[in-house]
């Protein structure tokens, strides 16, 4: 719903729009954003964004959208969006992963622009979630390459590998990929793995860790953001480390608590050494 001081805003917004004074009009519609959420607003603040040449500002606007796929308007909007940022390779994902079609052909950006962002990725010693997203502007065949590089690579930070790794499995993609996991190479196919907070092990361990929290809520997402560093540093395998996820969340929780992984105490300090590095 569009409240009245939303709707009142999106009319000065209009007008700024019409004299040609888009920062003043998405002024006002992201002030109006602030009143709570409201498609109306959201789609002319996307809008305007475009018009402005801010295509990534409406892509973080549009992905915050819960009913992106199931609102016709939204879903269009999107679409478009994805093509005006060439962010091909998510277009790729939507298809593989939905039964929906996008409405508009997104594209990925010159060859010459595409090894630019690759170079300029190689470069960044800390890339942002802004950095990693351009690299949606790859063809299939660079995103590919480029990934297997990168998860190879061992200064790579391990937050990076893991959507990565999420990405590959969004795209369906059949052929083996090698990763490190904790410095040791191995091999995965994407289209056999899952997300990782679909993983089975990965749901089993976070239920345990739920389970000895439960009286103690305060701690809960301290320890459960501990929980993640941990199983995302071993995704996608998962099951090579954790044979016994109920036993393996006891042992979080005790290093956690005492620093005393008992069996996995050497696996956890590996694993902080790896993150810290």
């Amino acid at each position: 719903m569009t409240s009245l001081s939303q709707k009142n805003l999106l009319s000065l917004a209009q007008k700024s729009a019409a004299k040609g004074d888009f920062a003043q009009a998405i002024q006002n519609l992201e002030e109006a954003l602030r009143d709570g959420p409201s498609n109306e607003v959201i789609l002319s603040l996307c809008e305007l964004y475009l018009k402005d040449k801010q295509n990534y500002s409406a892509y973080e606007l549009i992905k915050e959208e819960k009913d992106l796929f199931t609102n016709p308007k939204i879903f269009r909007e999107y679409s478009r969006i994805l093509k005006m940022n060439h962010f091909s390779i998510e277009a790729l994902e939507v298809k593989n992963i939905t039964s929906y079609e996008l409405p508009d052909l997104v594209e990925p950006v010159s060859k010459t622009k595409q090894q630019q962002i690759m170079v300029t990725f190689k470069q960044k010693s800390k890339p942002t979630k802004f950095d990693y997203e351009q690299l949606f502007k790859l063809d299939l065949p660079n995103f590919k390459n480029f990934a297997q590089s990168l998860l190879l690579d061992p200064s790579l930070n391990f937050a990076i590998r893991l959507v990565l790794i999420e990405d590959l499995f969004r795209l369906g993609l059949q052929e083996t990929f090698r990763v490190l996991v904790l410095g040791q190479e191995e091999q995965f196919i994407p289209q056999k793995i899952n997300l990782l907070e679909k993983d089975a092990i990965y749901r089993e361990v976070v239920s345990g860790i739920g389970s000895r929290y439960y009286h103690k809520p305060s701690q809960l997402p301290a320890v459960l953001g501990e929980v993640n560093l941990i199983l995302g540093s071993l995704y996608p395998k998962l099951y090579k480390y954790v044979d016994n996820p109920d036993s393996f969340a006891s042992d979080i929780a005790s290093y956690i608590e005492n620093h005393d992984g008992r069996s996995n105490q050497k696996l956890f300090e590996k694993i902080d050494h790896n993150i810290s590095e």
